[in-house]
């Protein structure tokens, strides 16, 4: 009975997270599997990616390497993203994830990551 009622508050308190936040998670936890060099995890994150021929997703596979290489060059790479904000565009049905990108170097850039939902999951557009 104790248990049931423990369960019963905390799951009250608990709020649910709104679309800009979700959208926000899954930009981060794309560009987190970019950082760990899973380039095939960070491509399946952008939407209609299960659609394109195996040649072209191997030249992204090969694009997202160089990117991670000419970020390794310019700031000795970067050391971790955490997501600043995320709004909605009504006009473009998406929504807007903003990550900041902090390199080995201490600079920080912020980038603005489009998404859009696809099947119940965000994806980068």
């Amino acid at each position: 009975m104790l248990t049931s009622l423990l369960l019963l508050i905390g799951g009250c308190s608990q709020q649910e997270q709104s679309p800009e936040e979700l959208a926000g998670m899954a930009a981060k936890e794309y560009y987190d599997r970019l950082l760990a060099e899973d380039y095939e995890g960070f491509l399946s994150g952008k939407a209609d990616m299960d659609s394109v021929p195996d040649d072209y997703r191997a030249q992204m596979v090969t694009a997202c390497k160089q990117y991670k290489q000419t970020l390794e060059q310019m700031h000795g790479g970067l050391a971790t993203v955490t997501l600043s904000n995320a709004k909605c565009d009504s006009t473009q049905q998406l929504m807007h994830a903003f990550l900041l990108l902090h390199f080995k170097d201490s600079v920080k850039e912020e980038i603005t990551v489009p998404m859009v939902q696809r099947d119940g999951q965000w994806k980068m557009r």
